[in-house]
């Protein structure tokens, strides 16, 4: 079972590669990118949204095989429920192609045709219908989910709405981040237009807005692109560009072994340990660590306070009686009739601001209440994780990882300065070019290695290590929980949300109850399964904390709108690549 070591360290591996060849790009001093290997081209995607609710979607993909002899692509979609999936059909390059749809909650269509392949790049437009896009009163749609196989060039997005839209926002990157997109225009009411270059495999794109009975709607998609596919162009000063990326991943893979190296964990009995090599001695247990809460326990594990940790530390207030969550997709956090005695200082001084007003509080819209008290509970968390009382990190680690963080930075900005100015000779005939860009090169690698793996630099102590052990068992043991008995479903929830297990927490509880186990209910007037607040509550935590701005006719709104809303929100989305 992969855990949050080995998760962040290939998400760190990933974004290295994507920044060494962002400066073999920049030592090209041109303005294309050095393309290899299957890749989306362009991705043209339309969404009319009908009277009902239900929506049409057209989707042109342009995909460029890369040189490679395939049958065709598959394409997947997230279904809310089976057969949601209608109306579909595919042609590649005009012409019918054979597909084939499989799955229920998750349709894969497989095109192609298994006895012949194709190369090259091919355009495929793929049309179907789905029940809604988010809700009656929010649109949501993920236009390109974060399931993609492979890199997508270019990206356009049009909306056509029978109604007016207000607070329309664009979200884009990996699931649940929140970069806006390049370029997002209402020309009318009811009609968006959406741009955007390169997501890189595993990043999509989200559309948010909320009907209005503003006058407007009515909108016409604009014709989508016809003909062939635009043939991929050849790439240009292939050598130079080898000889910059190999020097900038050769300087990030030795300058990230020695900060790995660096940041080894003190254990009992030996001196030093690597994380990873310490994970590697956990075996699965089914009893928490006694000494943490599950935020504290998150925390640790990661060595960081994020949004899941927060979730984990309302749940872990249920749990304890100091609130009562009620709603799933909806949340409501209520204040007992009878407060618990021997609450510390944190959890006194959040619920007195989240409860000052009202002792119930819904998690449906911004409410100023919430959003101060959650400000409080991230910054007592992030006091707890400094303060360390329980002695769990070496002392001086976080400050060795700001030096660290800012002088990787600063080497990197001056390795790229250095390319800048001496990579104009790579097109030329000669080879002085080598030297100069190879320590270019050499600084913005190595400098990006430092920057990205500086968390490894805060070490465990021995009695850190020793918790840290028995919370990634716990983790483990809720990663691969299979069958469950029904019981300990809040004390499971908050160490889920905690340990960033909660899929696999609600996924393990829904076949618990298929299997006719004794899943259930903790209190019958609860209208929800327990299990699932730990997806809903972050979700309704964001809504209760942002402000919705709101659109004017048919003005223009800019993609870097204020808001919590995130890739991976809406209906549609999935991925896809070649077979």
């Amino acid at each position: 079972m992969t855990g949050p070591v080995a998760r962040r360290r290939t998400k760190d591996a990933l974004w290295l590669i994507a920044g060494v060849l962002t400066i073999g790009m920049l030592g090209l001093l041109v303005g294309l990118l050095a393309q290899s290997g299957e890749q989306v081209a362009r991705m043209w995607v339309a969404a009319e949204v009908r009277a009902d609710g239900s929506a049409r979607i057209t989707e042109v993909v342009d995909y460029d095989f890369g040189g490679a002899d395939k049958h065709g692509i598959f394409r997947t979609v997230p279904l809310d429920e089976p057969g949601d999936l209608k109306d579909v059909s595919v042609t590649m390059d005009g012409a019918k192609v054979p597909f084939r749809i499989s799955g229920s909650v998750l349709a894969r269509l497989m095109i192609g045709d298994p006895e012949t392949t194709v190369t090259g790049v091919h355009r495929y437009r793929i049309e179907y219908t789905l029940p809604r896009l988010g809700t009656a009163e929010r649109l949501a749609w993920d236009a390109v989910g974060t399931e993609w196989e492979v890199p997508i060039r270019q990206v356009e997005v049009h909306v056509a709405a029978p109604y007016a839209l207000a607070s329309v926002r664009c979200a884009s990157g990996e699931y649940g981040g929140s970069d806006p997109c390049a370029s997002l225009r209402q020309p009318r009411p009811g009609q968006l237009e959406i741009s955007h270059e390169s997501l890189d495999k595993e990043q999509g794109l989200t559309v948010y807005g909320v009907p209005t009975k503003a006058a407007g709607g009515g909108a016409a998609l604009p014709e989508p692109p016809a003909g062939p596919a635009s043939a991929r162009a050849k790439d240009h000063v292939v050598p130079g560009w080898l000889w910059i990326t190999g020097i900038a991943l050769a300087a990030a893979v030795v300058v990230a072994e020695v900060v790995r190296f660096a940041g080894r964990e003190r254990v009992r009995g030996y001196r030093r340990m690597d994380r990873g090599r310490l994970a590697r001695t956990v075996r699965p247990s089914s009893v928490p660590p006694a000494d943490l809460g599950p935020a504290e326990g998150g925390i640790l594990l990661t060595g960081q306070v994020r949004k899941h940790h927060l979730v984990a530390w309302l749940l872990g207030a249920a749990l304890e009686g100091h609130l009562q969550i009620t709603g799933a997709t909806q949340p409501v956090l209520r204040k007992p009739v009878e407060q618990p005695s021997g609450a510390d200082k944190l959890t006194t001084t959040v619920l007195d601001t989240l409860f000052a007003k009202n002792p119930n509080v819904a998690l449906r819209k911004y409410n100023r209440q919430f959003n101060e008290a959650w400000g409080q509970l991230n910054r007592g968390l992030r006091d707890w994780r400094r303060r360390d009382e329980l002695g769990l990190w070496v002392r001086g680690g976080e400050q060795l990882r700001l030096v660290a963080l800012v002088g990787g930075v600063l080497m990197a900005v001056a390795g790229v300065t250095v390319l800048i100015v001496t990579a104009d000779g790579l097109a030329g005939s000669g080879t002085a070019w080598r030297t100069p860009t190879a320590v270019g090169a050499a600084l913005a690698g190595g400098g990006l290695a430092v920057a990205l793996r500086s968390w490894e630099l805060p070490a465990l102590t021995a009695r850190g290590s020793e918790l840290w052990c028995k919370v990634e068992a716990y983790r483990l043991h809720v990663a691969g929980l299979d069958r469950w008995d029904g019981r300990d479903e809040d004390l499971l929830t908050a160490w889920a949300a905690g340990l960033g297990e909660t899929t696999s927490w609600v996924l393990a509880a829904e076949r618990a109850t298929k299997r006719g186990g004794s899943a259930r209910q903790a209190q019958p007037e609860y209208d929800h399964v327990r299990w699932q607040l730990g997806l809903y509550l972050g979700v309704g935590a964001d809504s209760a904390r942002s402000i919705s701005g709101s659109s004017s006719g048919s003005s223009s709104s800019s993609s870097s709108s204020s808001g919590s809303s995130s890739v991976g929100g809406g209906s549609g989305g999935g991925g896809g690549g070649s077979w």
